[in-house]
């Protein structure tokens, strides 16, 4: 039964935002987010300038990430998070008491950033360096974290309410000082006409404008965690935890292009904690990976299940075909125009269940388009040579890698 209009809008988390709910009509758990999440860009600014490493301990400014994120918590949810310190206090009892070589495992059931954490630690002592990619290498964490840098990587204000999950190790480097450092020694910045070590600030920068008008993300440059670098002409970014990419999801020419410009740091922790670990099918483990991460509903699996069918046709037919329309500027002009079109259609095919949540209205409104999809897919598998992955293939060469090197050692 719906609530009589002027009813109060119940909720388990602080209601000192009440008057301005019923004032506005809107509810009163949207109400905290929206008043959290812009506290946290206001204190964001004051982190990064009050707070900065040159003025704060690092063991200061873990604390002061952590409270905050702790306090936001509390008046957005009340009790109810209590259920995510219990996790959380949880899962680091076991990460220092469980073997290295298998924290990965029993972490898996909880949220990205346990199991970001998790992989990597398991990276950097559970496994030696020469079976780990370039990436994993880089981010593989070498020793357990003491509780309040725990605490404060999973519990800080800057994403404890909307995300998105970020690399330990980036993390520990942004609270000791050394993040910007770091990025600026991936390019010469003196010969980008630097005569010292720059300071870049967001403030002073050409922000994205699809980037920084979104919370989260605006949160984390305020508070200078959203620096990646310099690009080509000498532009700081500021683009490390961007999670959306409007221009390439509105412009993609593949399945794949789509899905990794849409909830980008998303699609970064399934690959890093999934794809890159898997050691069959990994683009089917990935996306039942994704359907349980999102929740129950039976329209999830539909979307997630139906995505592995596209995504392995539209590879398939990218491999095969794509070599024939590169030769001349308008046969590659057709090619685009020709993919952007299936690929939109496509993603409007696939995520329709993801809206409807529920099996029955899924199947009908597939019956009403026939299956389309789903059958051109079977076919375009069935008649098209399937090409190993590279996935695949670096898997083998580190298998061989790894036995040449053995092999030596005997």
């Amino acid at each position: 039964m719906a609530e009589p209009p002027g009813a109060p809008h119940r909720t388990t988390g602080s209601t000192l935002l009440h008057p301005l709910s019923a004032l506005l009509g809107i509810p009163l758990d949207q109400i905290n987010f929206v008043a959290c999440q812009l506290f946290a860009l206001l204190a964001a600014f004051w982190f990064r300038i009050y707070l900065s490493p040159s003025h704060a301990s690092s063991a200061v400014r873990h604390a002061f990430a952590t409270l905050f994120g702790i306090y936001f918590a509390v008046f957005c949810f009340g009790w109810y998070s209590i259920h995510l310190f219990v996790l959380v206090m949880m899962n680091y009892g076991i990460m220092n008491m469980a073997s290295i070589p298998n924290i990965h495992s029993p972490l898996m059931i909880i949220t990205q950033k346990i199991t970001t954490l998790a992989c990597q630690l398991h990276d950097g002592i559970g496994r030696q360096a020469e079976e780990l990619t370039a990436e994993q290498n880089r981010l593989a964490v070498k020793s357990r974290p003491s509780l309040l840098e725990y605490l404060s990587y999973l519990l800080n204000f800057m994403s404890i309410i909307a995300g998105p999950c970020s690399n330990y190790k980036d993390y520990i480097a942004f609270i000791e000082g050394r993040h910007v450092h770091m990025k600026l020694l991936e390019v010469n910045w003196k010969q980008k006409g630097y005569d010292r070590l720059p300071d870049p600030s967001p403030t002073q920068s050409d922000f994205d404008p699809f980037c920084f008008d979104i919370a989260a993300d605006a949160v984390n440059n305020a508070a200078g965690y959203g620096f990646s670098g310099v690009d080509e002409t000498g532009t700081f970014r500021w683009d490390l935890l961007s999670n959306l990419n409007i221009w390439n999801i509105e412009t993609a020419t593949s399945f794949k292009m789509y899905i990794e410009n849409w909830n980008i740091q998303t699609a970064a922790w399934l690959k890093r904690v999934c794809y890159d670990r898997a050691p069959w099918y990994p683009t089917a483990l990935t996306f039942i990976l994704s359907a349980l991460w999102h929740g129950i509903y039976p329209g999830y699996y539909f979307t997630f299940l139906t995505g592995i069918l596209i995504t392995l046709a539209a590879r398939a037919i990218r491999n095969n075909c794509r070599h024939y329309f590169l030769s001349s500027v308008p046969l590659k002009i057709a090619y685009d125009i020709v993919t952007w079109v299936v690929t939109q259609l496509a993603v409007c095919y696939t995520v329709a269940p993801f809206v409807m949540l529920a099996v029955e209205p899924t199947i009908k409104f597939y019956k009403s388009v026939y299956f389309h999809m789903h059958i051109l897919s079977i076919l375009v598998l069935l008649l098209l040579p399937i090409r190993p992955q590279t996935h695949s293939l670096r898997r083998s060469q580190n298998h061989a890698m790894m036995n040449s090197v053995k092999s030596k050692d005997k």
